[in-house]
């Protein structure tokens, strides 16, 4: 297995696990916690349901942390709330080498800027 596969498993890992620690203690309506894998990182999102609904209505990208290869570090980007398909570096914690750091940031979202 690669560096990057290893790498890879290891957001993956994690991101599950902020998920569904989110999803346990958040009620369906305020959303639901999701990602996606994509090439070196994963991209979180937000399930919005419908009032009395067991099935989400849309989903919002909220997060994305990317490996970048170049830098040999972690990046964290959230969404631009002028546009959805637009992705900007997250202020407070852009980049770093320690996964942990990126992870609980998302998690805690201390500075209420992704869920």
């Amino acid at each position: 297995m690669s560096l990057v596969s290893l790498l890879q498993k290891q957001v993956e890992t994690r991101a599950e696990a902020i998920c569904r620690h989110r999803n346990q203690s958040m009620p369906t309506e305020l959303g639901k916690a999701d990602f996606e894998s994509i090439l070196n990182g994963v991209i979180f999102f937000n399930q919005h349901y419908l009032l009395d609904s067991s099935h989400f209505d849309y989903t919002s990208p909220v997060a994305k942390v990317y490996w970048d290869e170049t830098a040999q570090s972690w990046l964290l980007f959230m969404i631009d709330d002028q546009n959805d398909e637009q992705w900007l570096a997250y202020p407070y914690l852009s980049q770093s080498q320690d996964l942990t750091a990126i992870m609980r940031e998302i998690d805690k979202d201390p500075k209420d800027l992704f869920w």
